[in-house]
């Protein structure tokens, strides 16, 4: 089970586990546990990633609970950085670069 930092009608916030794949990917075809049909499973709807982690590093992790939501800007948008620094002060952790 995930643990769940945020939820809205529109996104949902876990925390990703180290060691643990985003979704299925041929850097590992035997694995069978992803963030993203873990959390499909533990909220009982679809998840789109809005961002990614490596397997390796552990973190929050955006999913949005559409599509529509997905593809709306937001994922250029948190990949460009540009909505990091405010989301991070939602959980009261302070960036510092």
């Amino acid at each position: 089970m995930l643990e769940i930092l945020y939820q809205d009608e529109f996104l949902v916030a876990v925390n990703k586990p180290a060691g643990m794949l985003v979704h299925r990917s041929w850097l590992d075809p035997h694995e069978t546990q992803f963030v993203m049909q873990t959390l499909r499973d533990q909220i009982g709807q679809h998840v789109f990633p809005i961002h990614r982690l490596d397997r390796p590093t552990s973190g929050v992790l955006l999913f949005a609970l559409s599509s529509e939501i997905a593809n709306s800007g937001i994922t250029a948008t948190v990949q460009a950085d540009v909505w990091i620094r405010p989301w991070l002060s939602v959980f009261g952790t302070r960036c510092t670069r």
